[in-house]
């Protein structure tokens, strides 16, 4: 019963993005009201949903469906493509199986199906723009992604660290050129976002009340259920250095491996921490999850960074929302509980400390592990 509740397919997160829509045209202003199923993004991201207006009522989530699953079978095609540097029928026909398996098995997947949700979406850029474009175009779309969500210029954080200038002019390019057209076409909007949603603390206030406590899986909710009690670290200096902790251990994590070749894992790493690290993890921030299971494609099935990926993607198959709020308060719920409060949390962060796990490989022989998997070792960047 609460697992059909949960999923009604009312895609009711899309259908908020309709009504802030209509909320736009009629008083110039998306953000105001800024309450239930508000409009949380920035402002360039009314350019990506605006078309939605455009699409008859009754074909739009139809539409928006098959352009989640297509988006998903875009990232699995990335990573194949990336993996074994061939492009083919049989690789995009896998990639459209992967992707139904996936969303059929997957709860971050089908939620961000059932509620009309954009992270396949999201991922579908960042994947591509990470592994397989190079060129001058490099950079656009994660610039698109951050346009439309803050969390993936971690992303663009990444490029300067590596002193990829190229890819992160473009990046931070396309966001302003996005940004500055949004705030062109709707002034009120930009204005009231930069000065009180995000500068203001509206958005961050929201996000971090204590309604998204239980069943949020960012590292700041974790101090705000039991053991711990509302108030033990939530002020916004607490908060935010949390999350400087969790993206800096993400960042020397990726490094490490990004200088080995491993692009795929350090993107996962990067991921995890544009997740968790956010004021407030829904579970479908956690499209990703998929890609766990093709970690040791690449690091081969003896390394423990490869172990812990797919133990995470294990744990992510569970839909731990049943046991978030159980209905009676005894020690045996208060244990279920707090595990599936923090089953996806705290996978992420084994992931996260298991890459320091990871061993310099013998650069004078191939793995066996990678000939077994017919991965092609990456050569030392």
């Amino acid at each position: 019963m609460v697992f059909t509740t949960h999923y009604h397919f009312s895609f009711t997160d899309l259908n908020g993005r309709l009504n802030n829509l209509a909320n736009l045209k009629q008083t110039g202003n998306i953000y105001v009201p800024f309450a239930f199923q508000s409009f949380t993004y920035p402002p360039g991201a009314i350019l990506f949903f605006w078309p939605i207006t455009w699409v008859p009522a009754e074909h739009l989530t139809l539409i928006w469906t098959v352009a989640s699953l297509a988006a998903l079978a875009g990232s699995f095609a990335g990573v194949l493509y990336y993996l074994f540097h061939r492009a083919s029928w049989w690789t995009a026909g896998l990639s459209c199986w992967l992707a139904v398996g996936a969303a059929a098995i997957t709860p971050p997947i089908y939620e961000c199906l059932t509620w009309g949700q954009l992270g396949t979406l999201l991922l579908v850029m960042v994947v591509l723009d990470i592994l397989v474009i190079q060129g001058p175009s490099k950079g656009v779309l994660v610039g698109l992604a951050t346009t439309i969500k803050i969390y993936p210029g971690l992303f663009i954080v990444v490029w300067l660290l590596r002193r990829q200038w190229r890819p992160a002019i473009t990046a931070l390019a396309t966001t302003a050129a996005t940004t500055g057209l949004a705030w062109l076409l709707w002034p009120a909007s930009a204005w009231t976002f930069f000065t009180k949603i995000l500068l203001g603390g509206q958005d961050f206030d929201k996000l971090t009340g204590l309604n998204t406590a239980p069943i949020s899986s960012s590292i700041d909710t974790l101090f705000m259920r039991p053991p711990f009690h509302p108030g033990f670290l939530n002020s916004p200096e607490e908060i935010g250095l949390m999350a400087l902790v969790v993206v800096v251990v993400a960042l020397f994590g990726a490094q490490r491996l990004w200088r080995r070749g491993f692009d795929l894992s350090a993107l996962v790493l990067i991921l995890i921490a544009s997740v968790i690290a956010a004021p407030a993890t829904w579970d479908h921030y956690f499209a990703f999850a998929p890609l766990f299971f093709l970690m040791p494609l690449e690091l081969g099935l003896r390394s423990p960074l490869a172990r812990t990926g797919i133990a995470a993607g294990v744990t992510m198959l569970v839909p731990w929302f049943i046991f978030r709020l159980p209905h009676q308060q005894t020690t045996w719920t208060a244990v279920y509980a707090f595990t599936a409060r923090n089953a996806l949390l705290f996978s992420a962060l084994a992931v996260l400390v298991a890459s320091f796990a990871e061993r310099s490989p013998d650069r004078t022989t191939s793995r066996s592990d990678d000939v077994d998997l017919g991965r092609r070792p990456h050569a030392p960047h």
